[in-house]
Protein backbone atom coordinates (compact mmCIF):
# COMPACT_ATOMS: atom_id res chain seq x y z
CA UNK A 1 0.00 0.00 0.00
CA UNK A 2 2.10 2.86 -1.32
CA UNK A 3 -0.17 5.63 -0.01
CA UNK A 4 -0.03 4.51 3.63
CA UNK A 5 2.52 7.19 4.53
CA UNK A 6 0.17 9.85 3.14
CA UNK A 7 -2.60 8.94 5.58
CA UNK A 8 -3.10 11.26 8.56
CA UNK A 9 -0.82 10.39 11.48
CA UNK A 10 -3.72 9.61 13.82
CA UNK A 11 -5.11 7.08 11.35
CA UNK A 12 -1.72 5.43 10.79
CA UNK A 13 -1.17 5.10 14.56
CA UNK A 14 -4.63 3.61 14.99
CA UNK A 15 -3.88 1.06 12.24
CA UNK A 16 -0.60 0.11 13.94
CA UNK A 17 -2.45 -0.40 17.24
CA UNK A 18 -5.02 -2.63 15.51
CA UNK A 19 -2.26 -4.89 14.21
CA UNK A 20 -1.50 -5.85 17.81
CA UNK A 21 -3.61 -8.96 18.31
CA UNK A 22 -3.73 -11.69 20.95
CA UNK A 23 -0.87 -14.17 20.75
CA UNK A 24 -0.13 -17.36 22.64
CA UNK A 25 3.34 -16.76 24.08
CA UNK A 26 5.05 -19.98 25.08
CA UNK A 27 7.58 -19.43 27.87
CA UNK A 28 10.02 -21.98 29.26
CA UNK A 29 11.91 -21.37 32.49
CA UNK A 30 15.44 -22.79 32.55
CA UNK A 31 16.22 -23.25 36.26
CA UNK A 32 19.86 -24.21 35.66
CA UNK A 33 20.60 -20.92 33.90
CA UNK A 34 17.90 -18.86 35.67
CA UNK A 35 16.41 -17.52 32.44
CA UNK A 36 13.28 -17.67 30.34
CA UNK A 37 13.15 -18.58 26.68
CA UNK A 38 10.34 -18.56 24.16
CA UNK A 39 9.71 -20.15 20.80
CA UNK A 40 7.18 -17.41 20.03
CA UNK A 41 8.42 -14.81 17.56
CA UNK A 42 8.24 -11.14 18.60
CA UNK A 43 5.24 -9.24 17.21
CA UNK A 44 5.88 -8.37 13.56
CA UNK A 45 4.68 -4.79 14.11
CA UNK A 46 7.88 -4.16 16.10
CA UNK A 47 9.92 -4.63 12.91
CA UNK A 48 7.93 -2.77 10.25
CA UNK A 49 9.16 0.78 10.75
CA UNK A 50 10.09 3.24 13.48
CA UNK A 51 6.54 4.55 13.77
CA UNK A 52 5.01 1.07 14.14
CA UNK A 53 7.68 0.05 16.63
CA UNK A 54 7.06 3.13 18.76
CA UNK A 55 3.31 2.46 18.79
CA UNK A 56 3.73 -1.27 19.52
CA UNK A 57 6.11 -0.59 22.41
CA UNK A 58 3.20 1.16 24.10
CA UNK A 59 1.39 -2.19 24.06
CA UNK A 60 4.11 -4.84 24.28
CA UNK A 61 6.87 -4.72 26.85
CA UNK A 62 9.88 -6.85 27.50
CA UNK A 63 8.99 -9.35 30.19
CA UNK A 64 10.17 -12.53 31.90
CA UNK A 65 13.40 -11.20 33.37
CA UNK A 66 15.11 -13.02 36.23
CA UNK A 67 17.69 -12.04 38.84
CA UNK A 68 20.50 -12.88 36.42
CA UNK A 69 18.94 -12.10 33.02
CA UNK A 70 17.21 -9.02 31.60
CA UNK A 71 13.68 -9.40 30.22
CA UNK A 72 13.79 -10.27 26.50
CA UNK A 73 10.38 -11.66 25.55
CA UNK A 74 7.78 -9.19 24.26
CA UNK A 75 4.47 -9.69 26.03
CA UNK A 76 1.25 -7.77 26.59
CA UNK A 77 -0.25 -8.99 29.89
CA UNK A 78 -3.72 -7.62 29.04
CA UNK A 79 -3.85 -9.18 25.59
CA UNK A 80 -1.54 -12.18 25.20
CA UNK A 81 -1.98 -15.69 26.58
CA UNK A 82 0.94 -16.91 28.68
CA UNK A 83 1.46 -20.60 27.87
CA UNK A 84 3.61 -22.52 30.34
CA UNK A 85 4.07 -25.98 28.82
CA UNK A 86 4.69 -28.99 31.03
CA UNK A 87 8.41 -29.74 31.29
CA UNK A 88 9.02 -33.25 29.91
CA UNK A 89 11.01 -34.90 32.71
CA UNK A 90 9.80 -33.59 36.06
CA UNK A 91 6.43 -32.19 35.01
CA UNK A 92 5.14 -29.09 36.75
CA UNK A 93 7.89 -29.04 39.39
CA UNK A 94 8.89 -26.65 42.21
CA UNK A 95 10.52 -24.17 39.82
CA UNK A 96 7.25 -23.74 37.96
CA UNK A 97 5.28 -23.48 41.21
CA UNK A 98 7.52 -20.53 42.12
CA UNK A 99 7.47 -19.06 38.59
CA UNK A 100 6.00 -15.69 39.59
CA UNK A 101 8.64 -15.27 42.31
CA UNK A 102 11.50 -16.18 39.97
CA UNK A 103 10.38 -14.13 36.96
CA UNK A 104 9.61 -10.40 36.85
CA UNK A 105 7.06 -8.37 34.93
CA UNK A 106 4.25 -10.92 34.74
CA UNK A 107 2.02 -10.03 37.68
CA UNK A 108 -0.57 -8.35 35.40
CA UNK A 109 -1.13 -11.46 33.24
CA UNK A 110 -4.85 -12.08 32.65
CA UNK A 111 -4.74 -15.11 30.31
CA UNK A 112 -2.90 -18.30 31.21
CA UNK A 113 -2.59 -21.66 29.41
CA UNK A 114 -1.36 -24.87 31.02
CA UNK A 115 -1.05 -28.42 29.75
CA UNK A 116 -3.62 -31.01 30.71
CA UNK A 117 -1.73 -33.84 32.40
CA UNK A 118 -3.24 -37.28 31.99
CA UNK A 119 -3.69 -39.03 35.35
CA UNK A 120 -1.56 -41.99 34.29
CA UNK A 121 1.53 -39.79 33.70
CA UNK A 122 0.95 -37.09 36.32
CA UNK A 123 3.67 -36.94 38.96
CA UNK A 124 2.57 -36.84 42.64
CA UNK A 125 3.73 -33.23 43.17
CA UNK A 126 2.15 -31.77 40.02
CA UNK A 127 -1.33 -31.31 41.44
CA UNK A 128 -0.23 -28.94 44.18
CA UNK A 129 2.38 -27.18 42.03
CA UNK A 130 -0.08 -26.45 39.23
CA UNK A 131 -2.65 -25.19 41.74
CA UNK A 132 -0.05 -22.96 43.45
CA UNK A 133 1.07 -21.65 40.05
CA UNK A 134 -2.48 -20.65 39.07
CA UNK A 135 -3.02 -18.98 42.46
CA UNK A 136 0.17 -16.93 42.05
CA UNK A 137 -1.35 -14.91 39.19
CA UNK A 138 -3.70 -12.50 41.01
CA UNK A 139 -5.21 -10.93 37.87
CA UNK A 140 -5.83 -14.07 35.81
CA UNK A 141 -9.35 -14.14 34.39
CA UNK A 142 -9.08 -17.17 32.14
CA UNK A 143 -7.02 -20.37 32.19
CA UNK A 144 -6.92 -22.45 29.02
CA UNK A 145 -6.24 -26.15 29.32
CA UNK A 146 -4.01 -27.39 26.49
CA UNK A 147 -5.13 -30.90 25.61
CA UNK A 148 -2.50 -31.87 23.11
CA UNK A 149 0.84 -30.79 21.86
CA UNK A 150 2.26 -33.10 19.22
CA UNK A 151 5.88 -32.05 19.54
CA UNK A 152 8.13 -31.09 22.46
CA UNK A 153 8.46 -27.37 23.14
CA UNK A 154 12.09 -27.29 22.02
CA UNK A 155 11.09 -28.37 18.49
CA UNK A 156 8.62 -25.57 17.75
CA UNK A 157 11.05 -22.98 16.41
CA UNK A 158 9.47 -19.59 15.81
CA UNK A 159 5.95 -20.56 14.87
CA UNK A 160 2.62 -19.24 16.00
CA UNK A 161 0.74 -21.28 18.56
CA UNK A 162 -3.02 -21.10 18.55
CA UNK A 163 -5.68 -22.20 21.00
CA UNK A 164 -8.72 -23.80 19.38
CA UNK A 165 -11.83 -25.59 20.53
CA UNK A 166 -11.50 -29.38 20.35
CA UNK A 167 -13.10 -31.14 17.39
CA UNK A 168 -13.72 -34.74 16.44
CA UNK A 169 -15.87 -37.63 17.60
CA UNK A 170 -18.42 -36.28 20.06
CA UNK A 171 -18.30 -39.39 22.27
CA UNK A 172 -14.51 -39.23 22.50
CA UNK A 173 -14.75 -35.53 23.40
CA UNK A 174 -17.34 -36.28 26.10
CA UNK A 175 -15.08 -38.99 27.58
CA UNK A 176 -12.14 -36.58 27.48
CA UNK A 177 -14.20 -33.87 29.17
CA UNK A 178 -15.29 -36.35 31.83
CA UNK A 179 -11.66 -37.35 32.42
CA UNK A 180 -10.64 -33.70 32.66
CA UNK A 181 -13.41 -32.94 35.17
CA UNK A 182 -12.43 -35.94 37.28
CA UNK A 183 -8.77 -34.96 37.07
CA UNK A 184 -9.58 -31.34 37.92
CA UNK A 185 -11.57 -32.30 41.01
CA UNK A 186 -8.71 -34.57 42.04
CA UNK A 187 -6.18 -31.80 41.48
CA UNK A 188 -8.14 -29.17 43.39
Amino acid sequence: FTYFSLLPTELRLQIWRHTCHQRVVEVLYDSQNDRCTSSTAPPAVLHVCQESRFEALGIYRRSFGTKSHEPRIYFCPDLDVLYLPRPPFMGYDDALRSFTQLVSGIEDTVNLALDYVKPDIRRPWETYNKYALMQSFPKVKEVDLVLGNDSPAEEHGHEDIGLVDPTGDILALCRLLSDIKESFFYEV
